[in-house]
C-alpha cells in the first residue's frame, strides 16, 4: 500500500485515507480500534493467528482468507482502476497491440491478465503506483494502469503532468471490510456504521482532501 492510501513516512499514527476512515469508523462505532500496518503476507499470518478482527481495505477478490472464518462488509467504496496514456485517451484495449503497459510488480490484473499471457500487451514493472506514473511522465511507455484515486493524488502534486486524467475503466472492485466470525463486533454493528459513514458524506470529505 502507499500514498495517499498510507504514506510510509508516518511513524508510529499511520496515515493516509485507509488511516482516516478506519478512524471514522471506529468514531461511528464508539469503539477503539488499533490500526496495524502490515504487508499482505503478514495480514494473512496475522489473522490466521487470531490477531487481527478487522481488515478494512480489501476485497473478495484480493483477500487471501478462508470465507469460513470471515464475514464480509457492506462495500465502502469502488476502487477502479484505469489503464492511462500520456498521449491521447485511451478508447479499447485494441488499439494497444503490442504496447508496453506500465504496471505494478506482483499486483494481479484479472482484466488484462489473458491480454498479458498472450503477448498482445506487454507488461513493464514498477516497484509501486508512484514509480509507474513517472515512467509514464518520462515517456518510458505511454500507458500504465493506475487506481483512480492514486491517479487523482499524482496529479494533484504534479500540475504540468502530461498524463490525461480520463481513462478505460478495466476493473471496478468494490473494498469491504472483513470481520472475524469470533470478533466481539458484529457484522450488523459494522454494516450500520458504513451505512452512516457514507450518507453523512464522511467517505467523500475523506477522498475529497486527497483528489
Amino acid at each position: 500500500m502507499s500514498a495517499p492510501w498510507y504514506f510510509a513516512d508516518s511513524g508510529a499514527s499511520p496515515k493516509g485515507i485507509t488511516a482516516d476512515y478506519v478512524r471514522a469508523l471506529a468514531n461511528e462505532l464508539g469503539r477503539k480500534i488499533d490500526i496495524l500496518v502490515l504487508p499482505k503476507f503478514r495480514i494473512r499470518e496475522n489473522s490466521q493467528k487470531n490477531k487481527i478482527d478487522l481488515n478494512c481495505y480489501t476485497s473478495r477478490e484480493w483477500a487471501q482468507v478462508r470465507e469460513a472464518d470471515v464475514f464480509w462488509s457492506e462495500p465502502l467504496f469502488t476502487s477502479k482502476n484505469l489503464i492511462v496514456s500520456n498521449t491521447a485517451g485511451v478508447k479499447s484495449l485494441d488499439q494497444l497491440k503490442k504496447q508496453r503497459i506500465g504496471t505494478v510488480l506482483k499486483y494481479r490484473y484479472p482484466a488484462l491478465q489473458d491480454s498479458f499471457s498472450a503477448g498482445t500487451l506487454l507488461r513493464d514493472d514498477s516497484p509501486n503506483e508512484d514509480a509507474n506514473l513517472q515512467k509514464l511522465d518520462a515517456s518510458r511507455f505511454n500507458y500504465a494502469v493506475v487506481e483512480e484515486i492514486h491517479l487523482a493524488y499524482y496529479l494533484k502534486r504534479h500540475k504540468s503532468s502530461k498524463i490525461q486524467r480520463r481513462g478505460l475503466v478495466i476493473e471496478e472492485i468494490p473494498v469491504r471490510c472483513w470481520l472475524r466470525r469470533d470478533s466481539p463486533l458484529k457484522i450488523s454493528e459494522l454494516n450500520r456504521a458504513i451505512a452512516q459513514m457514507k450518507a453523512n458524506g464522511t467517505m467523500e470529505k475523506i477522498f475529497k482532501k486527497y483528489r
